[in-house]
């Protein structure tokens, strides 16, 4: 940690200790420990803070008052041990504390402002299109008027009556739209450049903007049309692919192929139907074509599709075949949404905002004006342009400039060789990540501004702000609790020496009654009931849900760019359910060489193996050439399938559950008599029994009946640990308080609680 940060952890350690001292005087004390006073203040603060999320109520302000002081009482000795002086111990806070420093040096005014105005952008569409001129950030002043004074030509041109759409296709160097007369589409609010978007909602529909800057270069934009929101869309669609360089047969048989599939779906077939046969789109051909997000104007790829599907007025209306870059689609309208309201949407606004640095910058920039106001920033001019002036010169370090302020902020200096300094820290970060980019001595300068204003702000947060003061002393303390806590407790808890030892003393605390190993399954009907004893016969259990077939071509193993989609959501689907186990099969063609599908089985186990899956959930197998599905497709067949299965019951008993309430239940494990309402009333002997107990038809299958007894040490080491660790507790807490007498106010701790 380097000498300015440890000052301000210092000076952060003597206002919490200054500030809690004079409090402390000024207030009668709720508590004493050893020679610190907690004053009723500080109690009472945490108290209600408890109190209103329900952690403390009437039944147990009692424990309260003990945790409280025991919580104290561990601080106090973690700070008499020096356990707030390591540099793990700083490190970790003032990590933390950057963290919670960031919601305060922002703008919130200005931020504020920039959610409402992206929000009433939102309720507009607008179609723009550009002419580009690229321009270097540190572009010469020389190369700036050229850029800038090309498209001031092209725009007086423009206004005498020539085409937009034509000069854009000769001049722009936009390679994405200059081929379509500049059109960029629809724009996404917070998907811009923020000047760009600005100069975008500024500019009537069919009328020109002046010539703008970004950071990309000039721009000289066309508003082409702009109307309310129309909202967003959930599609599905069926696919023929076809590339933009597909042979003219190639494209007949396409064409042939989505008019087929359209003529089907005006005969009143199922989309999803029709999909499943026609689509060549493999996510979603089996899900009925449904693509998983809403769409708005501005993500679409293509403008012919927005205004086609914008068309759609009922759920399940679909649209005429529509050729793309991509190939033939019929979309089906799923669902539309309007713009959510205001308080939904501003989260996410504020935090696409906050990642965006177009906006960021007039955060900041505003944030930094005003704090050189508030903390009386002074500039010393004459200074600051001796150094811009000598910014490129040699020097020896001992120059007599180096010494004089360039500015202060509340009467703290910042001399030019901090200046200088700080442009070599950050030259050489930028070096290492080889992105150095060309700053002029004046950028420097008001990088260094911003830098030191911000510091000085975050330095004095807690004198500013006692929330601030509050939050990080609570982390504090939570840091020197949680390590005292590992030190004296957690760690020594873990000897299993010490833990036979303590289960041998308290032996008779560790006792098994009269229990039996069962499994449990109910049903509100018979066929039900069977039906699930089969599937629960036996782990891991089968599921009903499907995932499709991953093909391959013939005679290969290799897996393909959609094989590898396929595998990375089947991926996604097994992190998210720890249960499952998947089953992975390979399959080929009666044709096929003898042991290509064992390779694609095992390429495809592999895959989800490198990917995080633990081969324990992952059963292969083989089936050859057995088990062909098509004759006439023969492609087909060079297949792995895939199915799932799971570990828990409540999986299988959530696949009943979902076409009907409660239609099953399902437990297994041991249980003591009355921890089941019909294990109470059959008799505990070996053996299944069937019966109708309570409106619904059970099976109780009895593996094992165990008399009581003593639990070994195995089975009982979990609550072993727990107790060890409690009795750790409570000698440990008894030594500190021997050491540190501790004090009680029971008139001010009441008062606060009453």
């Amino acid at each position: 940690m380097n000498k300015s940060l440890t000052r301000i952890y210092r000076l952060i350690a003597l206002i919490l200790i200054t500030v809690t001292t004079a409090e402390a005087q000024n207030e009668n004390y709720a508590l004493k420990i050893g020679n610190r006073t907690i004053n009723s203040k500080e109690f009472s603060q945490t108290f209600q803070k408890l109190t209103q999320s329900d952690s403390v109520r009437k039944d147990n302000q009692k424990e309260f008052i003990n945790n409280y002081i025991n919580y104290k009482l561990i601080v106090y000795a973690a700070e008499r041990m020096g356990k707030d002086t390591t540099r793990a111990f700083r490190e970790e806070i003032e990590t933390y504390r950057k963290e919670l420093a960031s919601p305060y040096l922002v703008d919130k005014l200005i931020l504020e402002k920039l959610i409402q105005e992206s929000y009433e952008r939102m309720r507009e569409e607008i179609r723009v299109a550009q002419i580009f001129i690229p321009l270097a950030k540190n572009a010469s002043p020389a190369d700036t008027m050229v850029a800038y004074n090309e498209l001031k030509s092209l725009r007086a041109r423009i206004s005498k009556g020539e085409s937009f759409d034509q000069l854009a296709k000769t001049y722009s160097k936009d390679t994405y739209s200059a081929a379509k007369g500049g059109d960029l589409g629809f724009l996404s609010v917070l998907e811009n450049n923020y000047t760009f978007e600005t100069a975008a909602y500024n500019t009537p529909k069919g009328e020109m903007s002046n010539p703008f800057r970004t950071n990309k270069g000039f721009h000289l934009i066309k508003v082409l049309d702009r109307h309310s929101f129309r909202g967003k869309v959930k599609l599905a669609h069926i696919l023929v692919s076809l590339s933009p360089t597909a042979s003219s047969e190639e494209a007949t048989k396409a064409k042939k192929k989505i008019d087929e599939a359209y003529e089907y779906l005006k005969r009143n077939e199922p989309f999803e139907g029709v999909c499943r046969v026609f689509s060549e789109d493999t996510r979603t051909k089996d899900n009925g074509g449904v693509m998983n997000r809403f769409w708005d104007a501005g993500t679409l790829i293509d403008q012919k599709i927005v205004e086609t599907v914008f068309a759609l007025k009922e759920k399940n209306d679909y649209t005429q075949p529509i050729q793309t870059s991509l190939g033939w689609h019929i979309f089906r309208l799923v669902e539309k949404k309007s713009l959510p309201k205001y308080d939904e949407m501003a989260p996410f606004i504020r935090q696409k905002i906050t990642a965006d640095a177009s906006r960021n910058i007039i955060i900041k920039n505003n944030l930094v004006k005003r704090l050189q106001k508030d903390n009386n920033f002074q500039e010393i001019l004459s200074v600051k342009q001796e150094a811009i002036e000598n910014f490129y010169k040699d020097r020896i370090g001992t120059e007599d400039y180096l010494a004089k302020a360039l500015f202060t902020i509340n009467q703290t200096s910042s001399s030019v060789k901090d200046f200088y300094s700080f442009v070599t820290k950050h030259q050489r970060q930028l070096a290492k990540l080889k992105a150095l980019d060309e700053k002029t001595p004046q950028d420097w300068y008001d990088l260094f501004v911003e830098n030191q204003n911000l510091r000085y702000e975050e330095s004095n947060l807690e004198i500013k702000f006692p929330e601030f003061r509050a939050d990080i002393q609570e982390y504090r303390e939570g840091i020197l609790q949680k390590q005292m806590l590992n030190d004296n407790v957690y760690e020594k808890s873990l000897d299993s020496l010490a833990q036979v030892k303590f289960y041998n003393q308290h032996i008779d605390q560790y006792q098994y009654t009269h229990r039996v190993l069962a499994k449990v399954i109910t049903s509100d009907r018979k066929e039900t009931l069977e039906q699930a004893k089969t599937l629960l016969a036996k782990t891991p259990y089968p599921m009903n849900r499907r995932f499709p077939d991953i093909y391959f071509e013939k005679d290969k193993s290799v897996l393909s760019s959609d094989a590898q989609k396929m595998l990375y959501d089947l991926n996604i689907i097994l992190l998210k359910n720890r249960d499952y186990i998947v089953e992975v099969t390979g399959n080929s063609d009666p044709e096929e060489a003898e042991n290509i599908s064992a390779e694609r089985a095992k390429k495809s186990v592999n895959y989800l193996i490198n990917s995080g899956i633990t081969p324990m959930r992952i059963i292969e197998k083989d089936d050859g050439k057995y088990k062909p599905i098509s004759k006439t497709d023969r492609s087909k067949n060079s297949r792995v399938g895939i199915r799932f299965l799971s570990d828990s019951m409540e999986d299988v008993v959530k696949r009943f559950n979902a076409l009907k309430p409660n239609s099953l239940t399902a437990e297994e494990g041991f249980f003591k008599k009355d921890e089941n309402e019909y294990l109470k009333d059959v008799e505990w002997t070996v053996g299944e029994k069937n019966l109708n107990l309570k409106g619904r038809f059970v099976s109780i299958n009895i593996l094992k009946v165990e008399e009581p007894r003593t639990k070994t040490f195995k089975e009982a080491r979990g609550q072993i640990t727990r107790d060890y660790q409690k009795q750790l507790l409570e000698n440990w807490i008894n030594q500190l308080k021997s050491k540190y007498p501790v004090t009680v106010n029971e008139n001010e701790i009441q008062k606060v609680i009453n």
